[in-house]
């Protein structure tokens, strides 16, 4: 990373009647460029060794002035960090004087690092909706830890097709989960020959890469509307298209969770499957290292009831959480992603067990998904006594595609219980337009992608009818 004073010098020049500091560099030449910073005397500044508040010709703005001088002076020492990593030499005065104004013809914020304004983005998203600031959050995320992992920040007017391949190529293989990036972490471990595994602890897939793009593009387009950041994004975006397309990064669905009928839910609901809950575990990442954490049968029943109301009102988790006394004496909610109104199912099973838990849910979406997973682990394999029904599931990570099988009941989250409800609507032969109004959707295609339909029985159907 580039240090102040490395490759340059802070120097005093009188001009006319001021004392004006620049930022002096020498190789092949000699270079001064001006801070419009001043100070009252030279050999005063020569004897404190730098800018000091007591020196500062306007000490009320001092504190400005020495943070604009410090990051003038680390940004043209960060140009020429780079040429040299990538010449192995250090720029002449009038290669970097040719670096930076080259700077300043492509960005009318000359030296604006793309992190300048990135805090500034979080924090006006942090007054939103928690479904709204996820992804910002996501980006900042991935951004900060793309920067540790390659050493270096990155101006706006460095997002180019390299900058985006990069940091797509991150994104996919080598962005640690859970923990922030450092050299001290271990190396991903990816076998992506034939058959792939992937390292579970790094990376993403590619339907999560597409949406941290799109929000990649959201904020550079905020950062050119409110700071008039002058960048190319038409060419921003050819760039992305072009690496989209040469690396073969797709969308794709896998198999999801959901309960077909209402008599697997009355099971799941009795009291003889309740009693028969027990504390458990559940597997949780700690500074990247697997540990299984303990979790009791109380907070499994919550998780339980919870799960339930779910499937019986098709509510996100996000309004699950928000199902106040008035909403169930209404039968009207407002959706909190979407401030849409749509109905809720408040019928005296629902408001039996809003009630058991004087409607406060009381955890975490994340944990909440990891109880899902182990409550329902204890309904099919210890109450119920079946065999764990097992899947293929894949994850497609550029052109690369790891197969596995896993219990069909581990593909269980959040959003299986508003699954579940339109799954069971659909297939009791309720009209989707009166499905759509309990879980929210707007569009009928929308929708269509929701319901967990039956292709094992489809493909019975065509196996039987195409044999000879």
């Amino acid at each position: 990373m580039a240090r102040l004073d490395e490759h340059t010098s802070l120097i005093v020049v009188k001009e006319g009647n001021k004392l004006h500091i620049k930022i002096y560099y020498s190789r092949g030449g000699i270079k001064r460029y001006k801070t419009n910073v001043y100070v009252k005397d030279k050999a005063q500044f020569i004897k404190d060794k730098g800018f000091k508040k007591n020196n500062a010709l306007n000490p009320s703005s001092f504190q400005d002035d020495k943070k604009k001088l410090d990051e003038l002076q680390l940004k043209i020492e960060t140009i020429i960090e780079e040429f040299e990593r990538e010449h192995l030499v250090k720029p002449t005065a009038t290669q970097l004087d040719a670096l930076i104004s080259n700077y300043k013809e492509n960005s009318q914020k000359s030296f604006t690092y793309i992190s300048d304004y990135l805090q500034e983005y979080i924090n006006i998203i942090d007054g939103k909706e928690r479904n709204s600031k996820s992804l910002p959050k996501a980006v900042e995320s991935a951004l900060s830890q793309f920067w540790d992992f390659k050493n270096r920040k990155y101006f706006f007017n460095e997002i180019d097709e390299k900058f985006i391949s990069e940091f797509i190529d991150f994104l996919l293989f080598y962005k640690p989960k859970r923990v922030k990036a450092s050299s001290s972490l271990p190396k991903p471990v990816h076998h992506l020959n034939s058959p792939t595994t992937f390292d579970s602890q790094f990376g993403m897939n590619n339907n999560t890469l597409l949406k941290r793009l799109d929000a990649f593009c959201t904020f550079v387009k905020w950062a050119m509307r409110v700071h008039k950041i002058e960048v190319d994004y038409a060419k921003i975006k050819d760039a992305i298209k072009d690496n989209i397309s040469t690396k073969r990064i797709t969308k794709y669905s896998n198999i999801e969770f959901a309960f077909r009928t209402v008599d697997e839910v009355r099971l799941l609901a009795s009291q003889d499957f309740e009693n028969s809950i027990t504390d458990d575990y559940y597997p949780e990442y700690i500074n990247g290292v697997e540990k299984m954490k303990g979790v009791s049968s109380n907070v499994l029943i919550r998780a339980k009831d919870y799960f339930i109301i779910s499937i019986l009102t098709g509510n996100r988790i996000s309004d699950l959480r928000a199902i106040k006394a008035h909403h169930v004496a209404l039968g009207k909610q407002t959706a909190k992603k979407t401030q849409g109104q749509f109905w809720l199912n408040s019928n005296e099973s629902v408001h039996k067990l809003l009630r058991k838990h004087n409607f406060d849910m009381k955890m975490s979406e994340t944990k909440y998904n990891k109880c899902i997973k182990v409550f329902l682990k204890q309904f099919y394999r210890n109450f119920l006594k079946q065999e764990d029904k097992l899947v293929y599931i894949f994850e497609r990570r550029g052109n690369y595609e790891q197969v596995e099988q896993v219990p069909y009941f581990s593909l269980a989250e959040s959003h299986s219980g508003r699954r579940s409800f339109a799954t069971i609507a659909y297939h009791a032969g309720k009209s989707k337009r009166s499905i759509m109004q309990f879980t929210g959707h707007t569009s009928e295609k929308e929708f269509d992608k929701y319901i967990q339909l039956e292709p094992e029985k489809d493909m019975k159907d065509f196996a039987d009818l195409m044999s000879v």
